[in-house]
């Protein structure tokens, strides 16, 4: 796998083009200590991927990049709207190797500035000529992260007792596909929107705007196998997230755990399952279950599978004429899978 550093360069360039359209949009109408608050999570960084994706994607359309700088600023504040609600779905205090929305500053200040960025989002849309397309694409695709959201934490194997729906539909038994098809909506709306997004501000035809849906569809399934490997076996400093974050969240809604799954047998099997539904895991037994799940071979099979993926995305593109923009994507569509080297 070749270097980086030129992607990553260029992404924070686009960064650098963007972020000053979001700062001017979270506090444009809130009070001087709210914006506080809500410049918050855009502080805390992240690599601005979905907004490369509207930026280039509107560039390799044949269009004028500036011209979807607001849909990229839109899109990067849904992202980070959906994090802030995960965060408290998940009561997850550590986002980016620092506490979340909700932990920082509680969850009345949380919840009051997941509903400002959504209204700042249809805001920043409502500027462009191509608002009406723009708006009804997020929010078709918010709707489907929602139903993403509910399947994965319909997918966890113990919590939420006070929660009589999810004790109710909580689901035992979980496919490849069952799982393809929650991160499909979970992750891959985001990917989609922002590919679509960026070809409907080129003033694409639609031909072009679906070759650009079908690349966010499998950059997006691509991203969450890494995520899902690196939730697993990444590095606490690079991911900002605690390893085995998923197994201590009972999740069966990842693609290594539910692989795994199907290669343990006997004790270690039920040992497995016994970690994965217990209501407190120690160090211990944490370290031996991802020992298990290592053996196995799952996270080379994690990586093999993100790759066929990010192929399927890079393939979708074939229909568009070759230019800077478009190499930029098809490299972004490698970085997503080798970003754990």
């Amino acid at each position: 796998m070749k270097n980086n550093s030129d992607l990553l360069e260029k992404l924070d360039e686009i960064a650098r083009e963007v972020e000053p359209v979001i700062y001017e949009a979270l506090s444009e109408n809130a009070s001087p200590e709210f914006q506080e608050v809500l410049l918050y999570p855009i502080e805390t960084g992240g690599k601005r991927i979905r907004p490369a994706v509207v930026l280039l994607s509107c560039e390799a359309a044949g269009g004028v990049p500036e011209k979807a700088l607001n849909a990229a600023a839109a899109i990067e504040l849904v992202h980070n709207y959906t994090l802030i609600i995960d965060d408290i779905i998940d009561h997850g205090e550590i986002r980016r190797g620092r506490p979340t929305l909700w932990k920082k500053y509680g969850l009345t200040m949380a919840l009051l500035a997941a509903v400002q960025y959504r209204e700042v989002i249809s805001e920043l849309l409502l500027k462009s000529e191509n608002s009406k397309r723009l708006l009804s694409i997020v929010d078709y695709y918010i709707m489907r992260l929602v139903e993403g959201e509910r399947l994965d934490v319909l997918f966890e194997q113990f919590g939420r007792e006070d929660e009589p729906y999810v004790v109710d539909h909580r689901r035992t038994n979980v496919s490849f596909e069952d799982y393809i098809n929650m991160i499909t909506r979970k992750t891959s709306s985001l990917y989609e929107a922002s590919a679509m997004m960026g070809a409907v501000e080129a003033g694409a035809e639609e031909r072009v705007i679906e070759a650009f849906r079908e690349f966010g569809l499998n950059l997006g399934i691509s991203f969450q196998i890494v995520d899902d490997l690196l939730d697993l076996f990444g590095s606490a400093s690079e991911t900002g997230k605690q390893i085995g974050k998923d197994i201590i969240e009972h999740k069966l809604g990842n693609m290594l755990i539910l692989k795994g799954l199907e290669r343990i047998y006997g004790d270690e099997k039920q040992f497995f399952l016994n970690v994965l539904r217990s209501k407190q895991i120690s160090k211990e037994d944490l370290e031996k279950a991802l020992e298990i799940l290592l053996r196995t071979g799952v996270r080379e099979n994690a990586i093999r599978e993100a790759w066929l993926y990010a192929e399927k995305a890079k393939s979708s593109l074939s229909i568009i004429p070759d230019s800077k923009a478009k190499k930029t994507l098809l490299e972004l569509a490698d970085y997503v899978v080798y970003r754990n080297k």
